[in-house]
């Protein structure tokens, strides 16, 4: 089956979206409103545009941003890329698989709407000329716009009387505006760190106000050369949240006291503050800590009390001068070119991507994002599982099914993250990645690695990078991505595989006899 899709967006979940459908023989057309691909990775982005900053560097590594199909050259030393390196891998990928061609440079997608025929009308019209509008009907339209589009402008109390500058991190590139002045940085992620962390060296003073201690992970945990992503192992999470959540506590209370360095104890001391580690977005990035450490940052969590035309009074009645409030606050999910559905939660959507309503005649892709993990990965699993449905190979569940399904999914993640309700994109890396491999049909645990058990033990201990899911099923790559698997060394040591191990295989023993609690069901 050959059918006529639209992509908007040729950000990597647009890009990685139309690479899958032409694998799978179908007419795709990309829409872009910008002059290049990339999404918020491209160059040249205008003032009032979300983007990347000069100085930003991906927060996992390269073999977790790279796709399946395209991984980074063989024998790269795992380590953080540049959004320009990233930038040149992405055009890389695209000429590779022949993916400009069907992209449409500055168009912007007004609206998408059903047509009589069963599919749907995209209307579009040139980004410099709104005026001139025309329409495109296609079988299917994948939305691969991304979630960082629309700044979360947040209301602060007091902010009419405030006579300062309110900015958001959205639109941050430097900060040497911000030189000389007092500022106060609102919220903590992983943009934030970076951020918080430059403004901090440059200004007379600068507050952040924080509601919660945001978990924390360092680009390099322990010291270690190992970049985080190289933990995100099927061993680490065998074991259960509830016992992995007591471990991190005590190592967060020992580190506190005996941690390697100065930052170290920091992150420690931060961490200690959130007993529930596990049940929030992972901020993988401890670049602001360095600015705590050396006093010229400083924290309140109390929450602001209201703001006044040049200070911030906070609720434990500490009161801080300020002229400038930078808003490290995220973003807003807005689908509004949607005319026929109104889409409110990606929770309430069959893996973050299907409407029962809509089936595959509209879909999401991108808008998944894992707690610990790379949006491109879920994105790259999302993309090959729309190319199949498309080409008929794969069919949705019955209706009354699907949304079992996702009733059950939405359950799963709003328990596991609650400490981050107003998050809807979150998910949990490793569950979301192995039952997507189950749907598709490129699980990587076969019968077949009872002959290959070098790769077994790669599998169970080493990183669950994308190119485990290449070794079989649709446009598999076995020789190719068992290369890359096996050149990736796991994290862990012989002596710790044997301790979490034993740590993982206790707990469930307790579970059992009812002494411990089970994780949900995903």
């Amino acid at each position: 089956m050959r059918r006529k899709v639209c992509v908007i967006g040729a950000g990597p979940s647009g890009l990685v979206a139309v690479k899958e459908l032409l694998a799978e023989g179908h007419e795709v057309t990309c829409f872009d409103r910008n002059a290049e691909l990339g999404g918020v990775f491209r160059a040249g982005v205008g003032a009032d545009e979300a983007g990347a900053y000069d100085s930003t560097m991906l927060t996992i590594s390269q073999y977790m941003m790279a796709f399946s199909s395209f991984p980074p050259p063989h024998g790269e030393e795992r380590r953080y890329w540049s959004a320009g390196e990233y930038r040149r891998y992405l055009r890389d990928f695209a000429e590779k698989f022949d993916v400009l061609p069907t992209i449409r440079f500055g168009t912007d997608v007004v609206n998408v709407a059903k047509n009589d025929d069963g599919g749907y009308d995209v209307e579009v019209a040139p980004a410099d000329a709104p005026e001139n509008r025309s329409v495109h009907r296609f079988d299917s339209v994948a939305i691969s716009t991304g979630t960082h589009r629309v700044p979360n402008y947040i209301d602060l109390p007091g902010q009419e009387d405030f006579a300062g500058e309110i900015a958001h991190s959205a639109h941050y590139r430097n900060a040497e505006p911000f030189r000389g002045k007092r500022v106060l940085c609102v919220g903590i992620g992983e943009t934030a760190a970076d951020v918080v962390n430059e403004i901090a060296q440059v200004t007379e003073s600068c507050v952040l106000s924080v509601r919660r201690h945001q978990p924390i992970v360092e680009r390099y945990p322990a010291g270690r050369p190992f970049t985080n992503d190289a933990y995100t192992s099927h061993l680490l999470h065998s074991v259960p949240l509830a016992a992995a959540g007591t471990f991190m506590r005590l190592g967060m209370n020992r580190n506190r006291r005996r941690g390697r360095t100065a930052a170290a104890r920091t992150v420690a001391a931060w961490n200690a503050k959130n007993p529930h580690f596990f049940n929030h977005f992972l901020t993988k990035n401890d670049a602001f800590v360095h600015r705590i450490v050396d006093n010229t940052l400083t924290v309140n969590a109390s929450g602001i009390e209201r703001l006044g035309k040049d200070y911030v009074l906070f609720k434990d009645g500490r009161r801080e001068q300020i002229d400038t409030v930078m808003l490290n606050t995220g973003y807003v999910e807005d689908f509004g070119l949607l005319k026929d559905t109104d889409i409110t939660d990606v929770r309430r959507l069959y893996k973050h991507m299907i409407h029962p309503d809509l089936g595959i005649g509209v879909v999401l892709i991108g808008w998944a994002r894992p707690a610990a993990g790379g949006v491109p990965a879920c994105s790259e699993m999302q993309s090959r599982y729309f190319a199949l449905l498309c080409s008929g190979k794969k069919k949705l569940p019955d209706p009354i099914r699907l949304r079992n399904m996702i009733e059950r999914q939405a359950s799963y993640e709003n328990e596991v993250f609650h400490g981050n309700p107003d998050l809807r994109t979150l998910v949990h890396y490793n569950h979301y990645m192995i039952d997507f491999a189950e749907v598709i049909g490129c699980r990587p645990w076969r019968p077949s690695l009872l002959l290959d058990p070098r790769l077994a033990l790669r599998l169970w201990c080493g990183s669950q990078t994308p190119y485990v899911y290449r070794l079989s099923g649709p446009h598999s790559s076995r020789r190719a991505a068992r290369r890359t698997i096996m050149s990736l060394p796991p994290a862990f040591t012989p002596l710790q595989v044997l301790g979490i191990s034993a740590v993982s295989l206790a707990s469930r023993a307790l579970i059992a006899l009812g002494l411990m609690k089970a994780d949900p069901l995903y």
